[in-house]
């Protein structure tokens, strides 16, 4: 009786052996799988961060739903601008007839101050600063992720295996609302490929604050989903979603703006 005892006991002890094994295994390779996420991502982003040349077309839709206490106003417009990047700079080729649009808006806005200007909104959307930033994504990808994740699993993106990364970021406001604030939170998701080349990406912003003790409130919240192109050493945008929405004012001036930008390299 004794001698099963022991046997028992041994059994026991060198199957609660192999389970801490096993567990202190899982526990030392799953650092090593994100550590090797990240890496892959951070040489995926050196290699893309010389951009070749490119010409491409560059269509942005707006559209505009704006509130002011009792007054409500919507507008909409279509822009689509072709652009040329290389070592010399970028260079921006207009329709005429975007052009044309910006000064019917601007002569009907002279007639009534409430009418809204969506051509001339999307013209600043599609400024050099912008269309450089849709062009090459690599900066902006590795300052938003040169922390460590707050995640890293397995998934999948339209269908292919690949990796999401979870980071968390800081809002970019106003001076006025950053010195109002009282709570903000940033949080970017990554889908990267085995390699680490970024398959597309989901940012949601949002914060809150107020203004005073009783009244004054306001918030926002943007959210932005990217699907990304690589191209002879360049990482780019190939379509874009944002949704925004501002309130101030306890919910008396509201202004939601929503945009999708498509890039066609030719």
């Amino acid at each position: 009786m004794r001698a099963k005892t022991t046997n028992a006991r041994r059994c026991a002890w060198r199957h609660s052996t192999r389970t801490a094994l096993v567990l202190t295994t899982l526990l030392v390779a799953a650092p090593g799988a994100r550590a090797d996420a990240r890496l892959d991502l951070a040489r995926q982003l050196e290699n893309l961060h010389s951009p070749a040349p490119l010409r491409a077309t560059v269509q942005l839709d707006l559209r505009l739903d704006q509130k002011l206490h009792s007054k409500a106003a919507q507008g909409q417009a279509t822009l689509r601008v072709e652009v040329e990047q290389d070592a010399t700079g970028l260079t921006v080729h207009w329709e005429s007839s975007s052009l044309e649009d910006a000064n019917v808006e601007e002569r009907e806005r002279d007639r009534d101050p409430d009418h809204l200007t969506p051509v001339r909104q999307a013209m600043t959307e599609l400024d050099a600063a912008r269309l450089g930033h849709l062009l090459d994504q690599a900066s902006t990808i590795a300052g938003l992720t040169r922390d460590t994740p707050i995640e890293d699993e397995a998934d999948s993106y339209e269908g292919h295996q690949a990796r999401r990364l979870v980071y968390r970021f800081n809002p970019r406001l106003t001076w006025s609302d950053a010195y109002y604030l009282r709570r903000s939170e940033g949080r970017f998701k990554l889908w990267v490929a085995a390699d680490g080349t970024p398959l597309g990406s989901e940012s949601v912003a949002s914060y809150e604050g107020k203004t005073g003790r009783a009244f004054g409130r306001f918030h926002g919240k943007t959210t932005t989903r990217t699907r990304y192109a690589v191209e002879q050493q360049r990482l780019r945008v190939a379509d874009r979603d944002v949704d925004e929405l501002v309130s101030h004012d306890d919910g008396g001036d509201v202004h939601h703006t929503a945009k999708r930008f498509v890039i066609d390299a030719r």
